[in-house]
């Protein structure tokens, strides 16, 4: 399993847009993605859990991602993450 912790930058965090296109993003995987937020395992392919999250500016979350090719597929969710701008 592929897992790696990071901080989100963003400065709107996970919401609107960067959760459309996180989900947009997700949903061409068939992998098992999770983000772990606190207590919150949410699923990326859902823009409705994405968003009732809350996930702000500033938040530690950590990407787990199982099935064919996980590291790769972790990677690039993570680097997506690691470069939003707004």
């Amino acid at each position: 399993m592929f897992e790696k912790q990071i901080i989100i930058q963003n400065p709107t965090g996970l919401h609107a847009r960067p959760a459309a296109q996180l989900t947009a993003l997700c949903k061409g995987y068939t992998n098992n993605i999770t983000i772990l937020f606190g207590e919150m395992k949410i699923n990326p392919k859902s823009i409705i859990g994405l968003l009732s999250a809350g996930v702000k500016k500033g938040s530690e979350v950590v990407i787990q991602v199982e099935g064919p090719d996980e590291d790769k597929v972790g990677n690039e969710i993570v680097e997506f993450l690691e470069n939003l701008d707004e």
